[in-house]
């Protein structure tokens, strides 16, 4: 896949914004924005993308959750580009198309499955790609420094899945993609996790 964060030069305070194609940008390709932000400079790098003959640059998006910083500018977008949108069925937004726990999507030219994480707020989902390795956690913590923390109880389960599968890239809601030690980062941050408090 191709996975390109339309968000990476902004000065506006703004979720990052995945967009993924597939490799060979063939027509059954769904191409997809995972979450869209707020910062209006994402409709101009949209027009921008080249996604081959007879495709648009979006097809779907997915929402990691509502909060303003991920979802601001659905409606721009929508405008523009009337696609189905994806999210968490606790989710704030209007007309999104909910998912299940464990539910297998498209993404690009490869399936991926969704994660509810139970943490951080009541719609937060992950959406992991077996044959990437890539993991889209939103605003779902992947480093637990500490054990201290409360957390949910929903929220243990969702991580030990996680830890559980072979991911070698994370993309998280904000900052730079975590590519070195992944494993060794979810092992001692589920080590933290288990020691931690749930309500």
């Amino acid at each position: 896949m191709i996975v390109r964060n339309l968000t990476g030069q902004s000065t506006e305070y703004t979720s990052n914004v995945y967009h993924v194609m597939g490799e060979y940008l063939q027509l059954r390709d769904i191409t997809t924005l995972v979450d869209v932000g707020r910062d209006q400079t994402v409709l101009g790098e949209l027009r921008t993308i080249r996604t081959g003959i007879g495709k648009k640059p979006v097809d779907q998006i997915f929402l990691t959750h509502s909060h303003f910083d991920h979802a601001q500018l659905l409606k721009e977008i929508l405008e523009r580009y009337p696609v189905p949108v994806y999210a968490h069925p606790e989710s704030r937004i209007p007309g999104i198309i909910p998912i299940r726990d464990n539910q297998k999507l498209r993404i690009g030219d490869r399936d991926c499955e969704a994660i509810w994480a139970g943490v951080h707020s009541e719609d937060s989902i992950c959406y992991f790609v077996h044959d990437e390795g890539i993991l889209f956690c939103g605003d779902v913590p992947m480093r637990i420094y500490t054990n201290d923390g409360i957390y949910s109880h929903d929220f243990l389960p969702a991580f030990e899945k996680i830890c559980s599968y072979e991911v070698k890239t994370i993309y998280p809601g904000h900052g730079d993609p975590i590519e070195g030690n992944v494993r060794h980062l979810l092992e001692e941050s589920f080590k933290n996790l288990k020691e931690s408090t749930f309500v």
